[in-house]
This record gives C-alpha cells, sequence and structure tokens, in this order.
C-alpha cells in the first residue's frame, strides 16, 4: 500500500456501467478495447483528467481503488477483481481530489483540497481534508472535523503519519490554537468511524514542530523541530524519558531531514552534503549518530522513499532519465527490475502492493502508448495490464521519446528529453519547428515517459525539447546548486544552448522556434522572450514568474519572513535588498521594450503557489511597450489548471497560438 453540476441519474447509471464493464473487460483481456481509429485525438484526450487515475491496491490484493472523472466530477470506485465488477463509492464534487490510499481491507482514505480564505487571514491557501470510507457500512467521516482546538487557517489537514494497532484510529499532525495564537503542531488521534480526534498527553509540539516520526505500536518515536529565526535544527527522542535532543544543528535550511523508521526501528534521513548524491542514512535514537548510506549510488540520488502506512522503510528509487528502484528485500529489487526489463522502452512507477507483496501495482508511461496500470503477480511472475488510463490516444498518435545530451557553453552536460512530431519518421526529421520546453520547480527534472503536455504539442506537428538545466533536481547536489543566483543566467543559457544544439544537429529551423513553460518554466519562457528575443517566434507562459523581486515579497507576506519558504527562495534567487538590481536585470515585467515575438499568458485566478498578479504585471507591460500579449485568465481554477475545462482551454489556446506563429510539420493522417 501507499503508505506514502450534477448529471441526471439515467444518464449516469450508463456512465457507471460503462466504466465498469470497460474495467471487467480490462482485467479479462489485459487490454482495452477502444474507440474507433480518428485521424487525430481531440484537445480533451490529452487536457481532461485521464480515465483511471489514482488508483490504488488493496492490502489483500483483492480490490482495487481508483477515481474517474464522471460528467467533470471525480468519482471514488473500488472494483472487485474476483466478480469483475466496480462499485461507485462517493463523488467528489467541486474538490480538487489529491490522493486515494487503503489503510486496511475495510478503509479507504482519500484526500481533496479547495482553495480557501478567510477574512481573519491574509491571502489564499489550498485548505486539504481527509476522508475515511468504510466499504462494510458506506460511511464516511471528515477526519479531523469537529476537533476541538484545531487552528483555523491551515494547508496540511489530510496527512496521516500512522495507523494505531487497533485499526479504527490514526495519527494525523496538525496545527492547534486559536485565532491570534502562535499555533503548535501536534499529532492528533483520529477516530475512522466519527472523525473526531484529540491530542493525548504528551504528543503536542511547538509552533516550529516540522514533523513527527510514529511507530506501530501508536507510540511517538521523535519529534523534529526547525526555527530559521533561530537558526536551530533539532530532534527530540520521544523513546527517552527526558525527551532529550539527539541531533541539533545550526542552519538555516536543514541539510537533514528525519524521513522514517528502519528496519531496526532506528530513524531513516535524507542527508544533502551540497557535493555528492543524496542518500539515505540511519540514525541511532540512543546517541543520534549516524551509519550509511543504507541506500546511495555514486551516480544519482535518491528520488524517493519507499515506505509502509507507519513510515518504515522497505526501499528507496532512484533518479535517471528513467525510475529504477532497490528494496532492503531482494526480491522485491528483482520483481521490479524484471518489470523493467519486460518493459524496456517504458518509465514504471512502484504505486502500492499487497501486505505479502505477492502483488505490485505499477504505473506505466512511455514507449509507444500513453499511461496505464499493470499488476505484476509474483506467483506466476508475470506483469498484466488492468486498465489504459487515456484510452483516446492510440500508439499511433504517441510521440516518440529519447534521451540526448549536450554540452552547455561552459562544458557542463545538460540531459534533455527529446519528443519527435507525431507520426514523423527518420527522413522528415529535419530542419522541424520546434517548441522548447523547460519543467517548473525549478528543482525537478524531466524523464523518459509520457507528459500530457509535450504529447500535444508533438500531436501538433511540433519537435519538443525539454532540457534539464542546471538547477534541477536529480543530477547531485552540485548540479542542482550550480543554480542558486542563476535565474535568467546561466540556467537560461542551459536552455538556449538547448535550442542551438538542435539547430545546429539539423534537426531545427532556427526561424521557426517558439518557448512554452508552466511555473518556473513560464519564467524561463518569459526570460527567453526578454533575454534572447532574437531566438523565438512566439512565447507562452502557464502560471510564469515575470518580476522576481514581486515574488519573493509576495511570499514573505504570505509565509512570513522567518519561513522556510522565503528561506528557501532567497538562497536559490537572492536577496531583494542586496541583490536588487541582477534581480531586476531577469525580470521579464521589468524588460518588456526587449520582447520581439507575441506573448501568450494563461493563470489560474485561484493559484496560491505563484500570484496570479504576476502575469497581471506582465501583461500590463507588454501593453504599456506596445508589444504583442493575449492573456488568458482561468478563473476558480488553480497553479495546476486541474479542472477538465480550463486545461481544454489552455490546450486549445495554445495550440491555436503556435500555429499562428509556427508552420507546423504535417502530421500524419
Amino acid at each position: 500500500m501507499k503508505r506514502s453540476s450534477h448529471s441526471q441519474a439515467s444518464t449516469r447509471v450508463t456512465l457507471l456501467g460503462r466504466l465498469t464493464a470497460w474495467l471487467a473487460g480490462c482485467v479479462a483481456l489485459g487490454l482495452l478495447a477502444t474507440p474507433a481509429a480518428v485521424a487525430k485525438p481531440p484537445v480533451e484526450a490529452f487536457g481532461e483528467t485521464p480515465l483511471v487515475h489514482n488508483a490504488e491496491l488493496s492490502p489483500d490484493g483483492k480490490q482495487l481503488a481508483y477515481l474517474s472523472m464522471i460528467n467533470n466530477e471525480d468519482t471514488l470506485f473500488v472494483y472487485d477483481f474476483a466478480t469483475a465488477k466496480a462499485r461507485p463509492i462517493v463523488r467528489v464534487g467541486d474538490l480538487r481530489t489529491h490522493d486515494v490510499s487503503f489503510l486496511s481491507k475495510d478503509y479507504v482514505v482519500l484526500v481533496v483540497s479547495k482553495t480557501a480564505s478567510n477574512w481573519m487571514f491574509r491571502g489564499k491557501w489550498e485548505a486539504s481534508a481527509a476522508f475515511a470510507i468504510n466499504l462494510d457500512t458506506g460511511k464516511i467521516r471528515q477526519l479531523l472535523k469537529g476537533t476541538p482546538g484545531i487552528y483555523p487557517a491551515q494547508s496540511g489537514l489530510g496527512q496521516i503519519i500512522a495507523v494505531d494497532p487497533d485499526g479504527r484510529h490514526v495519527y494525523m499532525p496538525a496545527y492547534m490554537g486559536s485565532v491570534g495564537s502562535d499555533p503548535h503542531k501536534d499529532v492528533v488521534f483520529v477516530d475512522l468511524e466519527t472523525g473526531r480526534g484529540r491530542v493525548k498527553p504528551g504528543f503536542k509540539g511547538q509552533s516550529d514542530t516540522i514533523d513527527w516520526i510514529m511507530n506501530n505500536k501508536g507510540e511517538a518515536v521523535v519529534r523534529e523541530d526547525h526555527s530559521v529565526k533561530n537558526k536551530r535544527h533539532e530532534v527530540r527522542n520521544y523513546q527517552s524519558k527526558d525527551r532529550e535532543a539527539i541531533f541539533q544543528a545550526d542552519t538555516v535550511l536543514p541539510a537533514t531531514s528525519i524521513i522514517g523508521l528502519s528496519p531496526s526501528g532506528n530513524l531513516i534521513l535524507s542527508d544533502d552534503d551540497e557535493s555528492g548524491y543524496m542518500s539515505i542514512y540511519e540514525m541511532s535514537l540512543n546517541d543520534g549518530s549516524v551509519t550509511g548510506p543504507i541506500f546511495g549510488k555514486e551516480d544519482r540520488d535518491v528520488d524517493a522513499v519507499i515506505m509502509d502506512v507507519n513510515r518504515k522503510i522497505l526501499g528507496v528509487r532512484y533518479s535517471g532519465i528513467r525510475p529504477t528502484y532497490e528494496m532492503l528485500d531482494p526480491a522485491l529489487t528483482k520483481a521490479i527490475a524484471n518489470t523493467q526489463e519486460a518493459l524496456p522502452a517504458s518509465s514504471i512507477w512502484l504505486d502500492s502492493w499487497t501486505d505479502d507483496f505477492s502483488k505490485l501495482l505499477f504505473f506505466v508511461e512511455g514507449g509507444a502508448q500513453a499511461q496505464r496500470y499493470m499488476v505484476y503477480d509474483a506467483r506466476t511472475a508475470t506483469v498484466q495490464s488492468i486498465a489504459t488510463v487515456r484510452p483516446d490516444i492510440k500508439p499511433e498518435d504517441v510521440g516518440e521519446t529519447f534521451a540526448i545530451e549536450y554540452p552547455a557553453r561552459d562544458g557542463l552536460t545538460i540531459s534533455a528529453v527529446l519528443t519527435w512530431p507525431t507520426g514523423s519518421t527518420e527522413e522528415t526529421r529535419k530542419n522541424l519547428p520546434l517548441v522548447v520546453l523547460p519543467h517548473g520547480g525549478p528543482q525537478a527534472y524531466d524523464q523518459l515517459g509520457w507528459d500530457w503536455l509535450a504529447q500535444f504539442i508533438a500531436n501538433q506537428g511540433y519537435m519538443v525539447l525539454q532540457p534539464n538545466f542546471r538547477g534541477s533536481a536529480g543530477f547531485g547536489a552540485a548540479f542542482r546548486n550550480a543554480g542558486r543566483g542563476e535565474w535568467g543566467g546561466k540556467m537560461q543559457d542551459d536552455i538556449t544552448d538547448g535550442l542551438e544544439a538542435m539547430v545546429h544537429m539539423g534537426w531545427a529551423d532556427p526561424k521557426r522556434v517558439c518557448i512554452v513553460g508552466w511555473s518556473y518554466g513560464g519564467y524561463a519562457a518569459l526570460a527567453g522572450g526578454a533575454l534572447t528575443p532574437d531566438k523565438y517566434r512566439c512565447v507562452a507562459s502557464i502560471a510564469g514568474v515575470s518580476d522576481l523581486r514581486a515574488m519573493l515579497n509576495w511570499e514573505r507576506s504570505n509565509h512570513g519572513g522567518d519561513s522556510q519558504t522565503v528561506a528557501y527562495w532567497e538562497r536559490n534567487i537572492g536577496d531583494p535588498s542586496a541583490d536588487r538590481d541582477r534581480m531586476d536585470a531577469a525580470s521579464p515585467a521589468r524588460l518588456a521594450d526587449n520582447f520581439q515575438a507575441p506573448v501568450l499568458l494563461v493563470h489560474g485566478t485561484d493559484d496560491t503557489v505563484v500570484d496570479p498578479e504576476q502575469s497581471i504585471r506582465m501583461e500590463k507591460a507588454l501593453r504599456n511597450a506596445s508589444k504583442d500579449v493575449t492573456f488568458i485568465k482561468i478563473r476558480g481554477d488553480d497553479h495546476s489548471l486541474v479542472d477538465n475545462a480550463s486545461r481544454v482551454t489552455m490546450l486549445s489556446a495554445l495550440a491555436d497560438f503556435l500555429a499562428t506563429n509556427l508552420n507546423p510539420a504535417p502530421v500524419a493522417q
């Protein structure tokens, strides 16, 4: 397990029946029948929520919980493998879904969120909540609702950090306190049947508490605190009588992070030494001594830690152009490797598993297909497809992807993912219109897989380049840290150098290049238009940053000057006072006169990650400079544009924008 408007009734029954029959046929045949072939998938095939998403295998392997979008509403289903029937459990309504998980064979937890605001607090936040569903009785309870003392403005009320041995209660961290007080992060003991919770004696934290680790006995193991203001990071042992600190460090941003428990009951932690690759170590509860690494490689980062519901480590996933895994149990490592070997052109993601690890659920993407769920059966050593999540996209609609490397101007090696126009051949792959698509983050990276935005662009007839510029995650601390202070500098040069490499190879037409990006990628797109205006025929920014000082001031206003968020951004971008001139020189909204290409801006009005004012500011600057700009405001949606209609609007506008400014390669019919 990952122990990490209403439709008419008759229409709804028909839709649910079709979905049940569809999933049943998928399991029986190992694949899905797709609709009759069409020349080109509609925009909705790429932009709308996948037919099946957030799937989760039950602990006994007999059921599958998943979400499916019905009439623009997510609905939670549970599928029974024995009867080949799926039953609807609950409609989510206008809430945004984030996670589905089995706590046991009887309970499923659904995590949702909604943009919130309150006259007592500044700004907006994404308020999350967890709902427990008893599969036997059908009762649905919102966890923590009605719990006395819950602080009214917080975002993370959907996290479960442990399940009590009785199976009916869970432990959830929450900020407690009244309005006007300094809230403290406690552990709340929550009843799955009523949803109500209470803080037990000894489970009270502080305002600077950032995490708690529990064990499978319902005991607190450690409390982790960090104060930016006091530059203090501590880990306190709750298994000892005096709860003494077993780890202390003076730091603005922690380099060490407590993650969970080792098989022996000690702590596991990640340690960023600022030079090597992210590894996992073990810390003694007795004296805080650190040994290891217990997981780590010399050429890639630990990308994720695989844990059970009580945060006991099972293994890790490593970074790379495709994910790889190493588990504590060699048999599990081999099972995952065998699945990877059976799907050599794809990236596989371990999603969930049975308690006895006899079945593993994988999310698979890349290769000649879109995205699908597959189950590995250890008893038969076979892997079987159970759902193709985008059935309207056929193999011939998938743009071929591969990994490349190119040198930056200072010699640093940059990796990238390249997607050919859909239907192109070796003979036609030259002098193509190119869309440069830098990723968000920026501490993220692109891998081989099935990127819905890149694939949509490729389906329109364009070659797509996704560069992993310096500052990206996944390539070690030195590469990541090389991006500090380089927004609009060397990070941007790496993107430009990728464009030049594509031209040098003869693949891209230098007169037909557009740059498109989302979030940090949106900033990079705008920076491309402002700093290298002769390179691009068009610029598109989705939820992008345009003014660095304004961004940092907004973060400070929302999170407080002593927050980790502000400390992180100032370390990576700069100090708004000391670095004022450099930051302004890298802010596209302050460089509007430089733009030559038309600009498309798209931004959700409920974005709590990048202030929508960033796009408003950019549009105003470009209009004042008499530049060509189009601004599409997506009302009521967030940073990710999760609503189906929002993404379809965005993709349709982008397709028209690209077609107007670039002459695409013909798409095979």
